[in-house]
């Protein structure tokens, strides 16, 4: 038995084998490395049960950011926040 899965057209998840998909990530921005070369911090977009379409943001490695590099994480962070009200009811 096959199962359809319906996501929204931005979706870039493979729901492959799942019955009912819990959630669907979306578009993601470059990811920016910290000072510390294993420092890192991802901005991107994916669903949430209770919030619906939001911003994801992972960093790992406790990342220390220069200005710079502070500056382009809240740069995806303010692009990041404009897509999901551009596209929210997709």
């Amino acid at each position: 038995m096959s199962v359809i899965v319906t996501c929204p057209n931005w979706c870039t998840t493979n729901h492959l084998g799942d019955d009912e998909p819990i959630e669907h990530d979306g578009p993601s921005w470059p990811t920016v490395e910290g000072v510390s070369g294993k420092s890192w911090a991802n901005v991107g977009i994916c669903t949430d049960r209770a919030h619906g379409v939001v911003v994801w943001l992972d960093a790992d490695y406790g990342p220390n950011l220069t200005p710079r590099q502070a500056r382009e994480v809240g740069l995806h962070l303010l692009e990041a926040a404009a897509w999901v009200e551009d596209h929210s009811e997709d």
